[in-house]
């Protein structure tokens, strides 16, 4: 990501403004792109391949670990879940740029406050990953909806989280230190978890309806203010990913099943990408 533009020039700060508001982009054909996103090779001589990972901390990122915490999906924190996050090097220094950036007047009037990113999860161990997907989100899936059959809880399971994988050639997204979920709140003085500050995107805690695509408010009309405002505040966290809001390109990609999740080299992000390759494979903590 190349460095964003500080100019605080009324000309400037309109157009953020203008970009803030333009519509998430239709995704359909994303969704479609996505499917069998982990068949996509993987480039070993990339120079990003063996890129090391970093403690997002370190680099003025707020965030807790979404499973170390009480939490809507599991209610209780999940045994041995660190609060802290790892991500690749590159990806954690976009992170910073961007969080940089959000610190513009014009995005603090939009808001009407100053907003910062605050990751909620990052590399994620095999193991909790297979627990994930093979108990606690079918769980959630037949809380949610009770009248899901298997084959649905099954079918909509792949919209939600990634198969367990600790083939180096087929990593979940998570597993490769490329990828996380991310949201957007009001400034806090902590980097951990602050019930009530995120900026209302239209999608309550643990929530699986169709409400979680990144383009839900496009594709059905809010009808109330409150999803007016979600509609509003959606698009402009978009923007603000995708360094649309400041006139650059982060290269972060959106998943286009979760609003919350991106990523930038795996595999997932790549084929969505529209890339020939993706460049991060499994990674560890130590790397």
């Amino acid at each position: 990501m190349s460095e964003v533009p500080q100019s605080h020039e009324q000309g400037f700060d309109q157009l953020i403004e203008e970009a803030l508001l333009q519509p998430v982009p239709n995704m359909d054909g994303l969704r479609e792109r996505k499917k069998g996103y982990n068949d996509l090779p993987i480039d070993t001589a990339h120079p990003k391949f063996s890129e090391p990972l970093v403690d997002i901390a370190d680099y003025g990122l707020a965030g807790q670990a979404y499973y170390s915490r009480p939490n809507a999906a599991t209610e209780e924190p999940v045994p041995g879940v660190p609060s802290n996050m790892y991500l690749r090097k590159s990806v954690a220094e976009t992170l910073a740029k961007i969080n940089t950036a959000l610190q513009n007047p014009a995005i603090t009037e939009f808001f009407g406050g100053e907003v910062e990113l605050y990751a909620e999860d990052a590399l994620r161990p095999v193991s909790l990953q297979t627990q994930l997907h093979d108990e606690l989100i079918p769980a959630l899936l037949r809380d949610n909806h009770p009248d899901m059959s298997d084959e649905e809880v099954a079918e909509r399971i792949k919209d939600l989280i990634a198969v367990p994988s600790s083939d180096p050639k087929k990593p979940s997204p998570h597993a490769t230190g490329g990828a996380l979920d991310i949201i957007l709140r009001y400034k806090q003085d902590t980097s951990d978890y602050v019930e009530g500050s995120q900026i209302p995107i239209g999608h309550s805690d643990a929530d699986t309806s169709d409400r979680i695509l990144p383009d839900y408010f496009e594709l059905h009309e809010p009808q109330t203010d409150e999803d007016r405002q979600a509609q509003r505040n959606r698009r402009a966290y978009y923007a603000i990913m995708t360094g649309q809001a400041f006139g650059v390109e982060t290269g972060l990609v959106c998943n286009p099943t979760e609003w919350w999740h991106w990523g930038s080299g795996d595999q997932l992000a790549a084929k969505v990408r529209g890339d020939e390759a993706a460049y991060y494979s499994l990674a560890e903590p130590n790397q």
